[in-house]
């Protein structure tokens, strides 16, 4: 702890001159003073990342002394939060190693990076490691490759909405593009770029893009443009303290003199990009900065000096764009296709091996829901065959003391008709004596009255005949209707019922009233409450419904 105390101390005092220009938004004294004031272990490591990120475009050499310590701190820890900072840190020195042209240690790191956030599907933080693989590709001039890497990254961050990360892929896209002379399509990115990093007011961003524009205008001869925005970006740089800004700034500046043919003012800008590469070991700089000196030294007349900036160049350039070191990052690129192809195959494996318990046990529940469904189908049908049976049994019942009902009502039919057929006969030889003995010896004053009496018997006996005829009727029509109206109207009473079969036989109120020996109003009151019970419409005759049953 007495280490890491002593280290921090030393970071306060290095950097306390330029904390007081520090960027607007976040400053370099309050990251220092967030990571002397952690309170824990974790928290410390968050706050030496971020200061290592917020330091490798400033201080190069002080962010990676600043990563190596978060790396100490984390050492071996495997829970999800040490993982995630861990990537970080890859990340970090991917950087540091990009910057210093190491390029296979920097494709080394992203891709370790890559393998955690996948773990942990971090889309995020994925699409940031292949940005910055693109631009790897970029500087080892694998163009098309670090176009393919731009546009995953685009694609990611606008599923994300992350309109910063979206225009730092078009920036760099642009920069692909421009450097396989496709200048439109380098213009619209940076278009693009410039656009998202305004629309959220991110300074450091446009003064990037606007790097970028520097070499698009001295392509397209715009020499004066490219030298305000030469200016203005060298100003911008100065102020915020960003020496890998500043050292790409006054290569442009560099770059704008050369071809203006302003060759001495060309030189000092390159010398001075040069001087702050060494310093910072950027080694892709510092080689392109001698190769520029030795052009202008040439251009000058200065053959030996030019010679000499060659010769560095080429020192300088074969140690980073040599063959070892594009076969390392093939070799770091086919290492890591192996290990998610090897991952994916045991992923593969252990889902077949789920699939195989998941079916197993899909099959032994299929068996025992089709035994269960089985039986408690068994149950339903007996349950319904019993049910069935015990209804027949009912209706069986229901039917013997309907037919027991209807033969004793047949019975006493019969029994009345009996009845009815004596007294008929009574009366017809009472007639039949009347007409023989009475009317033949009675004075001729009452013979009228003799005669009124035998035609009212005769009358009589006539209607009772009827009557006789009409029982007969009833009995043969009644045969099964009176079941069928207890069936479908079980609230009629038997004397509604009687009188239902009478409206079937199509009789009058007055010949009911006559069978029933009732009055007038009692057979409306009944055919009244008849038409109520069957629930008869106002326009619905009763007896064309009764017959109709």
């Amino acid at each position: 702890m007495i280490k890491h105390l002593i280290f921090f101390l030393f970071l306060i005092n290095f950097f306390s001159v330029i904390a007081q220009e520090a960027d607007s938004s976040i400053s370099l004294e309050d990251l220092l003073k967030e990571v002397t004031e952690a309170k824990s272990e974790e928290e410390k490591i968050k706050t030496l990342l971020d200061l290592a990120e917020f330091q490798y475009d400033r201080n190069f050499s002080a962010s990676n002394e600043i990563i190596e310590e978060a790396l100490k701190l984390i050492g071996n820890k495997a829970d999800s939060v040490s993982l995630q900072q861990l990537a970080k840190a890859y990340i970090v020195k991917g950087v540091v190693y990009r910057r210093k042209a190491e390029y296979p240690i920097a494709i080394g790191y992203y891709l370790k990076a890559k393998s955690i956030y996948e773990k942990f599907n971090d889309l995020e933080h994925i699409s940031d490691v292949l940005h910055n693989m693109g631009m790897v590709y970029r500087y080892q001039k694998k163009h098309k490759k670090a176009i393919q890497h731009y546009k995953q990254s685009i694609k990611i961050k606008g599923s994300l909405k992350d309109i910063h990360g979206i225009a730092a892929g078009y920036n760099m896209m642009g920069v692909s593009y421009r450097q396989t002379k496709r200048i439109d399509s380098a213009i619209i990115c940076y278009q693009k770029a410039k656009k998202m990093f305004r629309s959220i007011n991110s300074l450091d961003d446009i003064q990037r893009v606007n790097n970028n524009m520097v070499a698009v205008n001295l392509r397209q001869k715009k020499y004066e443009k490219a030298l305000l925005l030469v200016k203005e970006n060298i100003k911008y740089a100065k102020k915020y303290k960003k020496k890998y800004s500043l050292c790409i700034a006054y290569r442009n500046a560099s770059n704008t003199y050369k071809k203006t043919k302003e060759y001495s003012k060309a030189l000092i800008y390159i010398d001075s990009s040069l001087q702050i590469a060494l310093k910072e070991r950027f080694r892709e700089l510092t080689a392109k900065a001698y190769l520029r000196k030795s052009f202008l030294q040439s251009k000058m007349e200065n053959y030996k000096e030019a010679y000499n900036q060659y010769r560095i160049f080429n020192r300088h350039s074969d140690s980073i764009f040599n063959i070892e070191n594009i076969k390392k990052v093939q070799e770091l690129e086919l290492s890591y296709r192996f290990n998610q192809e090897k991952r994916e195959v045991e992923l593969l494996a252990k889902e077949e091996a789920s699939k195989k318990w998941l079916y197993f046990i899909l099959f032994i529940l299929t068996i025992v829901s089709t035994l269960i469904i089985g039986i408690l189908l068994f149950r339903n049908y007996k349950g319904k065959e019993r049910r069935l049976q015990i209804k027949l049994e009912k209706e069986q019942i229901q039917k013997e003391l309907l037919d027991q009902k209807i033969k004793v009502n047949e019975d006493e039919t019969k029994r009345l008709i009996a009845d009815n057929t004596m007294r008929m006969e009574f009366k017809q030889e009472l007639l039949n004596r009347l007409k023989k003995e009475i009317l033949p010896v009675v004075p001729e004053e009452i013979k009228q009255k003799v005669n009124t009496l035998t035609s009212e018997i005769q009358m009589q006996i006539k209607t009772e005949g009827k009557l006789s005829d009409l029982q007969n009727r009833i009995i043969e029509v009644n045969k099964g209707f009176e079941a069928k109206l207890i069936e479908l109207y079980p609230s009629l009473t038997k004397t509604e019922r009687e009188i239902c079969t009478l409206l079937r036989l199509n009789l009058s109120i007055k010949e009911i009233m006559v069978v029933r020996n009732s009055s007038l109003d009692a057979v409306k009151s009944t055919r009244y409450r008849i038409r109520k019970k069957l629930k008869l419409a106002s326009k619905q005759e009763l007896e064309s419904y009764i017959q109709a049953i």
